[in-house]
């Protein structure tokens, strides 16, 4: 390759890193349509490496990302798949980049309604990590809990159960037992048991979920919030209509401050 060819590469990888960089710090500040701007300047630059560089793979998935948090799922649905096909064929069909990919797009065909599919990419994720070895993989737990998450969504809590329960022991060893992670897998833990009528077993896993959730959000966070309306209708359905009304306060009190109530 000429000097300038050299050169000339190295100008294309500086613009595509500046563009992803200014693209992903506006979307953590939740300037979504900035960052739908940069991530498309990003892309132009990346499909300048080739078809199957795994630069235009990551592009394609954060730029997918954001049109999925402006609800444009239906532009990030072809980005998604591209992006997959780039790599299975880079990283092969067992990597661990490919099996975080595949919980990605499984969590945005599960919002765009199609269950199948998303199970299906679920199954196949959990399959790869749990063929790394290591048990107790943080990317693991968050998939099982993402396929959980999606049973409970049909009701087939029986299917849930037991994944909620293998996340939650992975999350307390690579996380901790007073974490937002631990935290977040009791509520949805002691979501299932309310939706089975088990309200002795959600009691206490609402009443261990809400101080480490606020301790690790803060006093004021709407998923505090969400957490406590949940707790709030719990004590109401058991006839501790006193506890229910504090809880409730409490809850709507967070979502006045948020000024949004999702």
């Amino acid at each position: 390759m000429s000097q300038i060819g050299i050169e000339s590469k190295h100008v294309l990888e500086g613009r595509w890193r500046m563009y992803f960089k200014l693209a992903a710090a506006c979307f953590m500040k939740s300037n979504l349509q900035g960052a739908e701007k940069m991530f498309k300047r990003a892309l132009a630059e990346a499909e300048t490496f080739g078809g199957n560089d795994p630069r235009l793979a990551t592009t394609l998935i954060n730029l997918a990302a954001t049109y999925c948090a402006e609800e444009k799922h239906d532009l990030a649905d072809p980005l998604y798949r591209r992006a997959l096909s780039i790599d299975e064929s880079q990283l092969g069909p067992e990597s661990r980049e490919l099996a975080i990919d595949l919980n990605d797009v499984a969590a945005h065909l599960r919002r765009m309604g199609k269950y199948g599919e998303a199970e299906n990419l679920y199954k196949r994720a959990i399959g790869i990590l749990e063929k790394s070895g290591d048990q107790n993989d943080a990317d693991l737990a968050l998939t099982l809990n993402n396929l959980a998450f999606l049973y409970c969504d049909h009701g087939q809590c029986c299917q849930a159960e037991p994944l909620y329960l293998k996340a939650l022991k992975i999350r307390e060893y690579a996380f901790g037992s007073r974490s937002k992670e631990v935290a977040e897998t009791l509520v949805n833990l002691a979501a299932l048991y309310c939706m089975n009528n088990k309200c002795d077993k959600a009691k206490p896993l609402y009443e261990q979920a809400i101080p480490i959730l606020e301790v690790n959000l803060g006093p004021d966070n709407p998923e505090l919030a969400s957490a406590l309306e949940d707790y709030g209708e719990l004590l109401r359905k058991t006839g501790d209509e006193d506890a229910a009304q504090q809880v409730e306060k409490q809850a709507k009190e967070i979502w006045s401050k948020s000024g949004n109530h999702f």
